[in-house]
């Protein structure tokens, strides 16, 4: 059997995750891949380069789907399997399949749905629309939200799937550099409580009320990861701060250990809308995987996949609303003490690891892939 991964972001870190767990199913991969402005790559595997993508600069990917297509007509054989990433290249994927007749079978994995798709202008119409055709000629659709499938797929667009499996953003051990057992942590009743917001810094309501949360003496602030065009500004903005400092960005998984044992609380807000539905609702957060694993206590967005999660899981997070910020702050400053974070890092230690460590995942992945060779 065969694999064609093919990475609409060569350098992120869930991509190539996913990548590892493919190769140790046994498949002979071939990897095409877009390069981006991100992280350092860190891969164990050398792909052949398809082309550059500016983030969200759709105009400018012709290039991009050319040297898809050329690729996949020279390499792509029967009964092979594509495993791809982005809408718009698993639609090149479908065309491909399409004019050569090979029978081969698509793979679409879904980290996020696009705020395009959700839109109610002529373009987000457009795209519905092409999404409505193309999701059922898809072979396996994998989401990292199981509200992905419930509540958009199935239950807002009404869209016919094939087959289906939930991989969610869970850890996967043996690649976390981790210190050992963990410990709770004695909290000082007067020291500065630190939090950390890591990863893809592109939250500007979340930016805007933590540099405003920094001016309380009481905190401080540690963000580490990439700004997006968005949010680079504020890079610049928090310069010469002392309460709220920007310490780069890092490898992951290899630097999560260092950046999480460096903070007392986590960020796990997932970029802020006040829009009634939209990927914001309904996508999961590295950073509640992450914290699971690592004990940090967290904060979520009220009505998010995750603040659901977290309160079935036994109110182990702080909900906090961004809608009101003056409330919000209030509620932090009363709950961010020492004893409270303690009460909550204890809580963290009764959650099964089945919830935020890869299980049977791709054993039924590779089940789907055998039946349908």
């Amino acid at each position: 059997m065969r694999m064609i991964f093919i990475s609409n972001n060569w350098a992120d870190a869930h991509q190539q995750t996913r990548l590892d767990a493919l190769v140790k199913i046994n498949l002979s991969i071939l990897c095409l891949a877009v390069f981006r402005k991100y992280y350092g790559v860190d891969s164990n595997y050398t792909p052949i380069f398809i082309g550059n993508m500016e983030h969200a600069s759709y105009r400018k990917r012709i290039g991009v789907y050319i040297g898809l297509f050329g690729q996949l007509r020279k390499n792509v054989i029967n009964k092979d399997f594509l495993y791809v990433f982005g809408f718009d290249l698993m639609l090149i994927c479908l065309i491909f399949r399409l004019v050569s007749g090979k029978k081969i079978k698509v793979i679409y994995e879904v980290p996020d749905i696009r705020e395009i798709f959700f839109s109610p202008s002529i373009s987000g119409k457009l795209i519905r629309w092409i999404e409505k055709i193309a999701i059922p000629r898809i072979d396996l659709l994998v989401v990292t939200s199981p509200d992905f499938l419930s509540n958009y797929f199935i239950g807002l667009r009404k869209i016919s799937i094939q087959d289906s499996l939930i991989i969610e953003n869970k850890i996967h051990p043996p690649k976390i550099e981790n210190s050992g057992e963990f410990i709770p942590e004695i909290y000082d009743q007067n020291r500065i409580i630190i939090i950390g917001y890591f990863g893809v810094l592109r939250c500007p309501a979340s930016l805007d009320f933590l540099i405003k949360l920094s001016k309380n003496k009481g905190f401080k602030i540690i963000l580490r990861g990439i700004f997006m065009p968005l949010t680079k500004h504020y890079e610049e903005a928090i310069l010469g701060k002392k309460q709220i400092r920007y310490l780069g960005s890092y490898q992951s998984p290899k630097d999560l250990n260092s950046i999480y044992s460096s903070v007392d609380i986590i960020w796990a807000v997932y970029p802020f809308s006040s829009k009634i539905m939209g990927n914001h609702i309904l996508a999961r957060t590295n950073r509640f995987y992450e914290s699971l694993y690592f004990k940090k206590p967290f904060i979520v967005q009220k009505g998010t996949a995750d603040s659901k999660k977290a309160t079935l899981l036994g109110n182990i997070a702080l909900e906090i609303n961004l809608e009101n910020e003056e409330e919000t702050m209030e509620f932090l400053v009363d709950n961010l003490t020492p004893d409270h974070l303690l009460e909550l890092n204890k809580k963290l230690f009764s959650v099964p690891e089945s919830h935020y460590q890869i299980t049977n995942e791709y054993n039924d992945l590779e089940m789907w892939i055998q039946r349908n060779r």
